[in-house]
């Protein structure tokens, strides 16, 4: 142990130390001192001068936008509490002693589904009552939706106001009783089944991530390559055509109806995942505006279609997860509307056509019958593009392509060598009635459409103007009218024979588009989906008019 005189001692030496250190420093020259704090400052100036030369000479951080995820349809399931469905009310805990006499049906079966309240027999109701689409009563005598602003009548199973049964769904006869609507029509066994084939196609050329291409559709072929390209462009609106044509005959994302394909036995085709994957696919292309596919050249084209495949899919089956993009798509619509006009390749583009502005309305009006929102003006808009474009100098009314008296549009070196068509002309009588619901002097050009009836020969086919004439036509006299009677027996009479059957392989369900006016464009998908479209058109939308039913025998 260590004594405390050599503690002291030990105490004294270290102080001693410390104060010849302190010595050295306040004995030292001034200029050495100087130099000293000099030194440091430099040095410290000379750190950050190179942590700067650094910083600056480092490469630029690189910054990637990415599309925030677009929601993916796990499962789209009609939700439960959408509205409330009172059915029987429950039994007491102890029924009520009771002298009446027990019923009994001896030859009575349990159900495997319900009944609508009109009797038809199917898997699912027909379609919602008025009261769940309307909440007051319209101007015009029927029931508003929510069309922002509207003085109109409202909607019911029909486009419009007259369709007959107001409670009815409003796509109540893609459902039950399709059949009678058909032969009500002017159609038969036949169109329904080219309808399917159609259909059996396309499922059967449904791309690997839920989209129809209109060039790669032929990765998908059997047995050989179908012919008929298009240009890859127009991918997104092809498939919402295709899925279009799939909603038209009834078949939605929660189907679960199982068909053989003829062609390839061994290989089932599930109409409802096609659907399904085809509505994931266009909400993956969906970007935060809500528009639809790739802006390209014609984007408004791709996204109209679309659009109107997602309003029909959300009003068919009110799945909570297509709702917003739905009315998004909408809404881009509204959006892209030149103000107080119609619409043209781009948003806002200050150009108008008839052409796209038609595919515009489409979706609205799909939009009305499936409660999404969007103001009055955009129908006043469309209608006074309509009047602007429409010239009554020569006899009947004839609608303009982007100006008054446009007459042969075509694509220099593509299809030039086809007849015209009064195509536009029958877009402006589809538009008209889908927004002012009754008929006015200006759908007059209807007789130029019953005039220049389908035919299968060279330069005079044409899939777009067979498709919106039969839908023109069907809306303004359908299904018991002359002028329908005129145009559904060559329509459906050019349309079926055309088409590719079990002997022709991986082409069975298909037409083919290169002999089509605008088939480069669309190309085979295109072709087989407006198509099935146009023989769907019995049932895909009631006539608004309304039409006395026929006995039933």
């Amino acid at each position: 142990m260590m004594t405390h005189d050599e503690d002291v001692a030990g105490d004294e030496r270290r102080e001693l130390v410390i104060e010849q250190k302190g010595a050295w420093f306040t004995n030292a020259p001034w200029w050495m001192v100087s130099v000293g704090i000099h030194a440091v400052l430099i040095l410290g100036a000379t750190l950050v001068a190179i942590e700067s030369l650094v910083a600056i000479e480092e490469p630029p951080t690189r910054i990637e936008v990415s599309r925030p995820p677009s929601p993916v349809i796990p499962e789209l399931e009609r939700p439960r509490d959408v509205f409330e469905r009172r059915g029987l009310p429950k039994d007491e805990p102890t029924p009520a002693p009771t002298d009446e006499p027990a019923i009994f049906f001896p030859e009575a079966k349990l159900s495997d589904h319900n009944e609508s309240a009109d009797e038809e027999d199917f898997h699912q109701m027909k379609g919602d009552r008025k009261d769940f689409l309307s909440y007051v009563k319209g101007q015009a005598g029927g029931f508003d939706g929510r069309l922002v602003g509207s003085k109109v009548a409202g909607m019911t199973s029909a486009l419009g106001v007259g369709g007959g049964a107001g409670s009815a769904g409003r796509y109540g006869g893609r459902f039950g009783g399709r059949e009678n609507l058909v032969a009500e029509g002017g159609g038969s066994e036949i169109t329904e089944s080219a309808v399917i084939a159609a259909l059996r196609w396309l499922a059967r050329h449904q791309g690997p991530e839920g989209g129809w291409g209109a060039e790669a559709f032929q990765g998908q072929c059997i047995g050989g390559r179908c012919g008929g390209i298009g240009e890859r462009d127009y991918d997104t609106g092809v498939t919402g055509l295709a899925i279009l044509a799939f909603l038209g005959a009834g078949y939605s994302q929660l189907s679960r109806d199982t068909k053989t394909d003829p062609a390839f036995p061994d290989r089932p085709l599930h109409f409802g995942d096609v659907v399904k994957k085809g509505l994931q696919y266009l909400l993956a292309h969906q970007d935060p505006e809500g528009c639809i596919g790739e802006r390209g050249m014609k984007y408004m084209y791709n996204h109209c279609v679309a659009a109107l495949a997602l309003s029909e899919a959300y009003g068919m089956t009110v799945s909570a997860p297509l709702k917003d993009p739905a009315q998004k798509a909408i809404d881009f619509i509204i959006a892209s509307q030149n103000p107080g006009k119609a619409w043209r390749y781009s948003a806002k583009s200050g150009d108008n056509d008839t052409s796209v502005s038609g595919w515009a309305i489409m979706a609205l009006k799909s939009a009305e019958m499936s409660d999404l929102a969007f103001p009055a003006s955009a129908y006043e808009g469309a209608l006074g593009w309509l009047n602007e474009v429409t010239d009554g100098a020569n006899g009947y009314p004839r609608a303009g392509y982007n100006m008054k008296g446009t007459w042969k549009v075509y694509v220099p070196g593509k299809n030039e060598q086809f007849d015209h068509h009064e195509s536009m002309s029958a877009v402006s009588v589809m538009s008209r009635i889908f927004i002012q619901k009754k008929k006015t002097n200006e759908m007059g050009s209807v007789n130029l459409l019953v005039s220049d009836l389908p035919e299968w020969k060279p330069s005079k086919i044409d899939f777009y103007y067979w498709y919106y004439a039969s839908l023109a036509l069907f809306q303004y006299d359908g299904p018991d009218g002359g002028l329908w009677r005129k145009w559904n027996e060559p329509m459906k009479n050019t349309l079926v024979p055309s088409q590719h059957t079990k002997k022709d392989g991986c082409l069975n369900g298909s037409w083919d588009s290169e002999r089509d006016r605008w088939g480069a464009e669309g190309g085979r998908v295109y072709g087989v989906a407006i198509n099935a479209l146009t023989l769907e058109v019995y049932y895909r939308y009631k006539n608004v008019f309304g039409s006395t039913p026929r006995a039933k025998h």
